[in-house]
């Protein structure tokens, strides 16, 4: 339950501090006083948007907490624990509306987005108001309530899982038929480049030797005269060769290093210039002997060369990277081999993904069964004594397409109502009556109030429209309600008001700027309050006497 609200520089509101009970407490004040207010403070709390015209006249910043005390294993206990934000069993909530600037959010002083303070608020409190009159008329919005009662949430989480594998392997099932004669075509395109690429038969690595192949063979003359020139200057020169030159200045050197020992490291370092040189000539032999060329070879690599281009300009590659090029075509066609497998496949997936989706259905729609035989039933009976006798009150299930599935599940729900004896049953967004459409709404709300898991529920003058007998039955209803769960509502009938175990009284008073304020009533201020809304602002000792006998005990 809710322990206390406080709110700071909200509104026309500069300072409110509330204590809650447990049970049925009612809050009351003239039209315009502002008693609003607390709902929106409760929602904005709650997560509902803010914004600067929620702040007081010359403020900066608007505040507003909560205090609330959950009973063992409660939903919201579970939820804070998981969120790591659980304070044994309290809650407090915090939020800071500023001026341009995002709010500030917080749980038992973590700070928070606004998405957690919703998630957290809907497992702490339900607002009904009237605006609930009109949304209760949509269709999506009868079927949460439905689902709700029901205790579908975890069934139909399972079920949009399902619902979002179909639709995925649908599409796929759908791109794959679509895609099938263009796929032939790429076979046959495959089939023809494959063939091409395999009249070269390209090898890994070949391109670089073929290269380096052709710049010899091309050069050849300039490399065998080349060749055969250098190694005669090194060392084939009969009168006059580096190699021999080299030997005499090694010789020179050694004698010298007779007298220097010094020079024995230059002679060294000549006898092995000299070793090198006789290699580097062992070297140029082999190019400028090889007269052993096949005349046609130059012939035939420059046509394999010219058909390594051709194809790589064709398939836009590098020349080097056709053979992988071949193996990838392969495998592609490959895989395009048996397109129907493939089609196959994903129609075993689907239909025994549709299997688990209409089996979860199945359970849903048993659960949805079950929830509008006994809400009908309810809201039947609470009708007649909200003054319809003779009303009906019942849920039709509406089965959607066979062959179509959705993420709710196998069915719409559709609110039908007969506000009188003898007249047809008809959708409750077709009920003409303000007043018929209050109470019926009203109805179902208490019974709905009356199921729900959260711990407190605050109706903001749901009651409008309704008065006489009928405002006793509402006041009685409410109470009752109280004694399973803590109860708030905001009324402007006095039968409702004194049916409260607490009452609170909002008053606003002139000035500038405009001050609202909230106190709790004692017993005597309530009999003044009850009178006052029964007569108006001239209380005689009648109304008094009547707002004591309405207040005592039953």
């Amino acid at each position: 339950m809710i322990d206390w609200l406080e709110i700071r520089q909200f509104a026309i509101a500069e300072h409110v501090a509330l204590e809650f009970e447990d049970g049925f407490t009612t809050v009351t004040g003239e039209t315009g006083s502002g008693k609003s207010i607390l709902i929106d403070a409760v929602g904005i709390l709650l997560g509902h948007r803010s914004d600067a015209g929620h702040i007081r006249h010359r403020h900066d910043t608007a505040e507003i907490q909560a205090g609330f005390s959950l009973p063992p294993n409660h939903p919201a206990l579970a939820w804070l624990a998981e969120q790591g934000l659980d304070n044994q069993d309290d809650c407090l909530l915090r939020r800071i509306v500023r001026r341009e600037r995002p709010s500030r959010n917080y749980i038992n002083g973590h700070a928070v987005t606004v998405s957690q303070l919703k998630e957290v608020g809907r497992k702490l409190v339900d607002i009904h108001g009237q605006n609930k009159h009109h949304s209760l008329l949509q269709k999506p919005v009868q079927l949460d309530l439905i689902d709700n009662v029901s205790g579908n949430g975890a069934l139909l989480a399972d079920l949009r899982e399902c619902y979002r594998m179909l639709h995925d392997i649908q599409a796929r099932m759908d791109a794959h038929q679509d895609q099938s004669r263009t796929a032939r075509e790429r076979a046959d395109l495959l089939k023809f480049q494959i063939e091409e690429l395999n009249e070269l038969s390209p090898q890994a690595a070949e391109w670089p030797v073929l290269e380096n192949r052709q710049k010899k063979l091309n050069h050849l003359q300039e490399l065998l005269s080349g060749a055969q020139s250098a190694a005669h200057v090194l060392v084939e020169d009969d009168h006059d060769n580096v190699a021999s030159r080299l030997v005499q200045t090694t010789q020179q050197l050694e004698v010298l290093s007779g007298f220097d020992d010094s020079l024995r490291p230059a002679a060294r370092m000549v006898e092995e210039a000299r070793i090198l040189v006789e290699e580097a000539a062992s070297q140029l032999k082999p190019v400028y002997q090889d007269s052993d060329v096949d005349p046609d070879e130059i012939d035939r690599i420059e046509k394999r060369m010219s058909l390594y281009h051709f194809l790589s300009r064709k398939h836009r590659i590098p020349p080097g990277a056709l053979s992988g090029h071949l193996d990838d075509l392969k495998e592609e066609l490959k895989g395009l081999a048996d397109p129907e497998s493939e089609f196959a496949r994903l129609t075993d997936r689907y239909q025994s993904e549709f299997r688990k989706y209409q089996a979860i259905a199945g359970r849903i729609t048993e659960n949805r069964q079950r929830t509008s035989r006994h809400l009908g039933r309810e809201v039947t009976s609470i009708l007649q004594e909200l003054g319809m006798a003779g009303g009906k009150f019942e849920i039709l299930l509406l089965p959607v397409d066979a062959d179509r599935f959705t993420r709710y599940g196998n069915e719409t729900v559709e609110f039908v109502v007969s506000a009188n004896p003898g007249q047809p049953l008809q959708p409750l967004r077709k009920v003409a009556s303000g007043g018929e459409l209050s109470r019926m709404s009203l109805g179902i709300q208490v019974v709905l109030a009356n199921k729900a898991s959260v711990p407190t529920l605050i109706f903001d003058e749901v009651d409008v429209g309704i008065g006489g007998e009928v405002a006793h039955v509402v006041g009685q209803k409410l109470k009752e309600l109280g004694q399973s769960a803590q109860v708030v509502c905001i009324t402007h009938l006095f039968q409702v008001a004194a049916r409260g175990d607490s009452h609170f009284s909002v008053v606003k008073h002139g000035g500038n700027p405009v001050e609202v304020q909230v106190r709790k009533l004692s017993k005597e201020q309530r009999v003044q309050e009850i009178a006052r809304m029964t007569v108006g602002e001239k209380i005689t000792a009648r109304s008094l006497a009547q707002a004591r006998e309405m207040l005592e005990p039953s």
